[in-house]
């Protein structure tokens, strides 16, 4: 294992045991650890996990700078699915300092990046996330929107999925939709 990678690894350990700023810490090793290597994705990959330890730790200013840091080294190697995983992070972010239309935003921005980049699993965790926003906003019917939105990614519903989807359905079929 190189020394960005043993790095990461530590800071996965230490964000498992709730740790946040010594994770974060071990994550900017690994960042500066992959820099000299030319290893832009592990670097951004390295920032993101960073700028996630800073939000679990409520410190927002370095959880926003991480994800910037995070966001320019997906763009400038053209990983879209990265750059996706990033703006959904912002959208955490956001959702946390009390932001409710920034973060909902940012998700429908990172769903848009991560259906582009093919990553249905990711979309669909991010749609469950916007749902989940809406929910707290009152906003009954943009969270079923949102959560069947997520749906939709599903390759393999299981049978609660699939009941769900019809479900879901019912009240346009009623409404004439």
């Amino acid at each position: 294992m190189t020394t960005g990678e043993s790095l990461m690894h530590e800071g996965m350990q230490l964000y498992r045991e709730g740790r946040f700023e010594e994770a974060a810490a071990r994550f900017a090793a690994a960042q500066a650890a992959f820099a000299p290597q030319g290893n832009v994705k592990d670097a951004a990959e390295a920032a993101n996990n960073r700028g996630v330890c800073w939000r679990q730790a409520a410190r927002w200013d370095e959880a926003q700078a991480a994800f910037s840091e995070a966001r320019a080294g997906f763009q400038s190697i053209g990983n879209v699915a990265g750059e996706g995983q990033v703006v959904g992070n912002l959208g955490a972010l956001a959702d946390s300092q009390g932001q409710p239309d920034q973060a909902a935003a940012y998700y429908q921005e990172a769903i848009t990046l991560l259906e582009t980049a093919g990553e249905k699993d990711l979309a669909q965790a991010t749609y469950t996330a916007l749902s989940r926003l809406k929910m707290k906003q009152g906003n009954w019917v943009g969270a079923i929107n949102a959560y069947e939105g997520g749906l939709a990614q599903v390759d393999r519903p299981s049978a609660m999925q699939r009941m769900l989807r019809k479900v879901l359905h019912v009240p346009r079929k009623l409404g004439g939709g």
